[in-house]
C-alpha cells in the first residue's frame, strides 16, 4: 500500500525552473543533473518496490526533523513488525572504498552513505520513539544502476545492488505481511511531520528581473506557445491544457521561486510573460487565494 508517493524536491523544482530561466552558473547546472539522475533512480527503485504494495506500507520522500535538524528518507517500508529505511543512490561507473570513504575514479572523495544512512536511522528511531513506537529499523544502500560496480570492499549486510534487489522483494513477498491498523497508524503520523516546504541553505541567488518570463511547459520546459480562446498549446512538444490550468502553474512556480515576496496581479501578469489579461489572472487569484485589500494594493496569499 502506497501512502506518499515520490515527488520531486523543493531543491530539485527550484533548480528545475531557474535552468529554464536564466543561465545557471556551472556547479548549480551540476547541482541540477545531480538531482535529475537521483530522481531518475529512485523512480527506478519504486518500480520494482510497486509488487510490495499489498502486503506493506510505503511512503516515500520524505523530510522529517528532529530536534531542529531536518534529514530526508528515500523510501520507507513499514511491516507488522519492522521498518525498512532504503537510501537509493544511483551511482554510475566505478567506485572504490577504503580508508572508509568512497572515491570516484578520477580520484575525487564523496560522502559515505553508511555514515549518512546511520545518521538517518538514528533520527528517525527516535522520531518513532517520540511518536510511541519502539519497532527494529533496517537500513539499507541500493545501487539502483546495473552498471555500478563497488571495489576494495568487504561484504556490507547493508549495500543492496541491482541485481540483488528482485530477491530481497521476494523475500518481503514471501512473508505475507498484512496491513494493520498500527502499521497505517504509524504511517500516516510520519506523513503528517513531513516538511514539503523545506527549503535548504545552499539553493542560487536569484532574482525576479533576471529570469525570463512566460508559462513554462510542463513536458519540455519551452516557452514557445500558441493557443485558442480556452486552451494553451506548446509550440515546441504539443503539449495541451487549459489556459486556466497554464497560469494555476505558473502561479505555484512563482510562490515556490518567490515565497517572501507579494503576490499581485500584475506581478503574476508580468510573471506569465503578459500574454494573458490582467482582469482574466484577476479572476484565477480570487478564485484560488486568499485576497487582502491595503491602501497602496491589492495581493493574494494562500488559503
Amino acid at each position: 500500500m502506497l501512502l506518499k508517493e515520490r515527488t520531486k524536491s523543493v531543491t530539485h523544482r527550484i533548480l528545475e525552473s531557474l535552468n529554464y530561466r536564466m543561465n545557471l552558473p556551472d556547479e548549480e547546472k551540476i547541482k541540477y543533473e545531480n538531482q535529475l539522475k537521483g530522481f531518475a533512480g529512485e523512480k527506478q527503485f519504486d518500480v520494482c518496490m510497486s509488487r510490495s504494495h499489498q502486503s506493506c506500507l510505503i511512503l516515500n520522500d520524505l523530510v522529517l526533523t528532529h530536534r531542529d535538524t531536518v534529514f530526508q528518507i528515500d523510501s520507507l517500508l513499514i511491516t507488522t513488525d519492522a521498518v525498512y529505511l532504503y537510501e537509493v543512490k544511483n551511482y554510475a561507473s566505478s567506485y572504490f572504498y577504503r580508508e572508509e570513504s568512497f572515491f570516484t575514479e578520477s580520484g575525487y572523495k564523496i560522502l559515505n552513505p553508511l555514515r549518512q544512512i546511520d545518521r538517518s536511522v538514528t533520527f528517525l528511531y527516535n522520531v518513532m520513539l517520540s511518536l510511541g513506537y519502539r519497532l527494529p529499523i533496517h537500513p539499507l544502500i541500493v545501487f539502483i544502476d546495473p552498471e555500478f560496480n563497488l571495489y576494495s570492499l568487504l561484504p556490507n549486510k547493508l549495500f543492496l545492488f541491482s541485481n540483488q534487489l528482485p530477491k530481497h522483494l521476494n523475500t518481503l513477498s514471501d512473508q505475507n505481511f498484512s496491513i494493520t491498523d498500527k502499521q497505517v497508524e504509524l504511517g500516516k503520523k510520519l506523513k503528517a511531520l513531513h516538511n514539503e516546504n523545506y527549503r535548504p541553505d545552499n539553493l542560487p541567488i536569484y532574482h525576479f528581473d533576471q529570469l525570463q518570463k512566460g508559462i513554462l511547459c510542463p513536458i519540455c520546459f519551452s516557452t514557445s506557445y500558441r493557443d485558442t480562446r480556452q486552451t494553451y498549446f506548446c509550440a515546441a512538444c504539443g503539449h495541451k491544457e487549459t489556459i486556466i490550468s497554464a497560469i494555476e502553474r505558473s502561479i505555484v512556480e512563482f510562490r515556490l521561486l518567490f515565497p517572501e515576496s507579494l503576490m499581485t496581479t500584475n506581478r503574476i501578469y508580468q510573471w506569465c510573460g503578459a500574454i494573458y489579461s490582467k482582469e482574466r489572472i484577476r479572476v484565477i487569484l480570487k478564485k484560488n487565494y486568499h485576497r487582502h485589500l491595503s491602501r497602496q494594493m491589492t495581493y493574494y496569499s494562500e488559503k
